[in-house]
């Protein structure tokens, strides 16, 4: 007797399918950094110079003689005390600008400052009547003295023009003459007929002074420019 034996084919499972090709880059998402939280150091040390200059401002109003230097000096100390807190607390570094701005400035005006120690009379121009009166007076540097105490307004209005680049400039006009005065001064200190003003990048300013005898017929106008240093007019 013969055994059969019977075997079963068992089918093979399909494979699994390949993934469909990647099409295009692939990108990764890389998550936004977390800003840092904004520093109000500067906005802090930016107020308190302003503060200091306004508080100089009311003080030089006051009366009390307060040289050029010192607008530039006081907030310049504010600003190095904000860098050296920066170290430790908060990030200012736009503020080492302005430092760099202010040194600069403050060294002109200290050097414009050390010029008053020069003799007053270094350049001395004092025509005696109107006639000798010349439309222009100029000098790059030194102190400069124009007298014009002895002319007289008699042939009508008159004009001249007297300029400073570094230095001090004083003019002296007789006691009754009409006087209109058109003064410029870039960095330094003006006292025009009591009127005083201070500081860098100041405009033009216009001043009238008729003198003790009220307005005449006459005017003399004065345009007067210092670059860097002080300025007076007085009669």
């Amino acid at each position: 007797m013969q055994i059969q034996e019977h075997y079963e084919v068992i089918p093979e499972a399909p494979a699994p399918a390949a993934p469909p090709p990647v099409t295009g880059s692939v990108h990764t998402a890389v998550p936004a950094p977390t800003p840092k939280p904004h520093s109000r150091l500067g906005q802090l040390t930016l107020s308190l110079s302003v503060l200091a200059i306004g508080t100089l401002g009311i003080v030089d109003l006051a009366g009390v003689d307060v040289p050029v230097s010192a607008y530039f000096a006081v907030p310049l100390a504010v600003i190095g005390f904000g860098l050296l807190a920066g170290a430790w607390f908060g990030r200012a570094r736009w503020m080492i600008v302005i430092g760099v701005v202010l040194s600069v400035v403050l060294g002109i005006a200290a050097a414009a400052e050390g010029l008053g120690s020069v003799s007053e009379d270094s350049v001395t121009w004092r025509p005696d009547t109107l006639a000798q009166l010349n439309p222009t007076y100029k000098i790059d540097a030194g102190n400069a003295v124009l007298d014009l105490s002895t002319v007289e307004m008699t042939e009508g209005d008159k004009a001249v023009d007297v300029n400073v680049g570094v230095g001090n400039l004083t003019i002296i006009v007789a006691p009754n003459v009409d006087v209109r005065a058109e003064v410029t001064v870039n960095i330094g200190n003006a006292d025009v007929f009591g009127t005083h003003w201070a500081g860098a990048g100041q405009s033009t300013r216009t001043i009238t002074d008729d003198g003790a005898d009220g307005p005449s017929d006459g005017q003399l106008a004065i345009h007067a420019t210092v670059g860097v240093g002080n300025l007076e007019v007085r009669r």
